[in-house]
Order: structure tokens, then sequence, then C-alpha cells
């Protein structure tokens, strides 16, 4: 049996993330038609309390890309400089069964993710929005910037992190980067500054409790909410979701995972209607999305297998055009 396997550098040479926000979204498209199967995640609880393994199979019927990826979380790695999330991808041949590729499930797991905040941006901000707010300064919040940036004209980031040293880390990483040129980069010292004059905002964190007050959310903004994917953490506060405009990558996981709306849902804060759409419905223009430029917009993204598959098949096909990946005999 010969397989390709992909590395990270692999990834980036086959895919822009302006190509992987057209393949998320279309992915949120097959899922929301029900064109795509991709069960709830199972989740495996590991040794300490917020160690977990998760596995997510997903088949999409109009691409035909089928596959898995198996993720583990463990948040105490970085102090022993690994990632928090670790993965690996696997694709396969849906017309024969035959394993096709093994890609880098970590880098995999944040350019999707990106991609995905990207496809949310374009789809419900403001076309004229040009600043944005980052909380969280881990290894995803460099590629959430990036699907922003791919989506909206962005004139400044602001990053808050409670650890000054890594959005300082983080800002660095952005400036030596290409697509940042010509963009303020400014570190915030406090979650309020970081909301300050901002137009896009982004949570990447493993935070339990949120991480700024709704109350300081202006008119026309839109949240992109990565960070919480368990039903106990709570990323954005009730007064945030109490006045945004609700929508979710995936209502089943969402209603099974995302904290920051089982909890203000369980407390009576809103109703299972105040939950608008799939951003693939709204991408497909089953449903409506931002109703004016007034309104707060929020995307509430718990992961979803349809993203890592999809980009994978992506991945697989452009590189073999650019003569990526390395061949394996099994």
């Amino acid at each position: 049996m010969r397989i390709k396997v992909f590395t990270a550098q692999d990834i980036d040479r086959a895919l822009s993330m302006a190509e992987a926000i057209e393949v998320v979204k279309d992915a949120f498209i097959q899922l929301s038609l029900k064109k795509a199967q991709s069960p709830v995640r199972t989740s495996l609880t590991l040794k300490e309390p917020g160690e977990a393994a998760l596995i997510m199979p997903a088949y999409l019927g109009e691409t035909r890309a089928l596959g898995a990826k198996m993720v583990t979380v463990l948040p105490w790695n970085p102090r022993a400089n690994l990632p928090a999330v670790q993965g690996i991808v696997f694709l396969f041949d849906a017309a024969t069964g035959s394993p096709m590729a093994v890609l880098e499930g970590t880098h995999l797991t944040r350019f999707r993710t990106g991609a995905a905040s990207g496809a949310a941006t374009q789809v419900l901000s403001r076309p004229d929005s040009r600043s944005l707010a980052v909380f969280g300064a881990g290894g995803q919040a460099f590629f959430q910037a990036k699907g922003v940036l791919a989506a909206r004209r962005i004139e400044r980031i602001r990053v808050f992190d409670l650890l000054p040293e890594r959005a300082d880390e983080l800002i660095e990483t952005l400036r030596a980067d290409a697509s940042c040129r010509k963009i303020e980069l400014l570190r915030a010292g406090t979650p309020a500054e970081a909301l300050e004059g901002a137009e896009i905002v982004v949570t990447a964190t493993t935070s339990s409790r949120p991480v700024f007050d709704g109350k300081l959310l202006k008119e026309g903004m839109h949240i992109n909410a990565i960070g919480s994917f368990k039903p106990e953490m709570q990323e954005v506060d009730e007064e945030t979701i109490r006045r945004v405009r609700i929508f979710v990558d995936s209502l089943e996981a969402c209603l099974e995972e995302a904290g920051d709306l089982i909890i203000p849902l369980k407390k009576g804060v809103i109703q299972k209607a105040d939950i608008l759409a799939e951003l693939g419905e709204v991408a497909a223009g089953k449903k409506g999305g931002r109703g004016s430029v007034r309104e707060i917009t929020y995307f509430k993204s718990v992961g979803n297998a349809v993203q890592d598959v999809s980009v994978a098949q992506a991945v697989y096909r452009r590189g073999g055009e650019k003569n990526l990946g390395q061949e394996v005999d099994l």
C-alpha cells in the first residue's frame, strides 16, 4: 500500500488562506444542506482535567471527500514547548476505500480554523471593517488573523493575552508575514483597550471564563468565537450573547459542546430560536445573515471534521499538481 505524507510546510505550499476559505465555505454548505455526514465528535477524557482526545470522521457527498482526524488537547503542553493541540488527519479514496494520505494535523487544524473564521468574516462582517481585535496569542491566533486578513482589508490589529510576552511574540510573527505589511500591530494592555475601535473580534483562548465584558461591544461589530469547545467553557459572556445575532458552524455540535451558548440557554438568557442559522445556510443563500450595519454578528465554531477532510482533499489535489508530499510504502 502506497500513501502520501504531507508535512505542515506542504500544507502551506499547497493552499493559500484565500483558497482554503472557499474550500471550507463549500464544506459548510454541504454540511448544512445535508450533503455531508459528520457525526458529533467522540471525546475521550484523559488523565488530568481539561485533557482530551477527539476523534472526528466526515464524508462530503458532493466532493467525495472521506477521512477522519484524531486530535489531542493538553492545555499544559506549552510549558514543555509542545503544542496544546496536536493531531493527524487521514484521507481515503471514497470510490475504492483505499487510504490516500496522512497529513500533519496540528497545522492543518489551525489553518482550517483560520479559514472558517475567514469564511464567517466574509459572510457576516461589514465589508468596510478595518480593525481587528484578537483575544489569545496561542498557536491558533496567527491563523485567525490570516483568515480575517484574507476576507477584509484590515488596517489595525490589537492583541490581548494574559501573558504580555505571548502577545508580543504574536505581533512579531505577524510583522514578519507579507500579508501584514502596512498594518498597525499593537499589544492591548486590557480587554477594553483591545476592543477600542474594533470592528471584528476574534476569541481564540482556552479560557473557561469570559475574556471581555459584553457591555463594551459597539454596534456593527462581528465576533468569531472559536476557543471554547466544551459545555463548561464560556469564553464569551451572557451579555454578549444577549446582544448579538447568533450563527454557528454546526447547530447539532454547538448544542452539544459550546458552553458560550449552552450556559445562556440553560439560564434562559436566550432560546434555541435565537440561534439564527448555520454559516453554510447563509453562504448557500438559504437563510439571511447580517441584517443591518448596526447589528452585532457572532459566529460560534466548535470545529467540524468537514473542515479537516475538505482541506485535506484540497491539499492532496493541489499538492499533487505542485509535486508536494512524500510517497511511502506501508
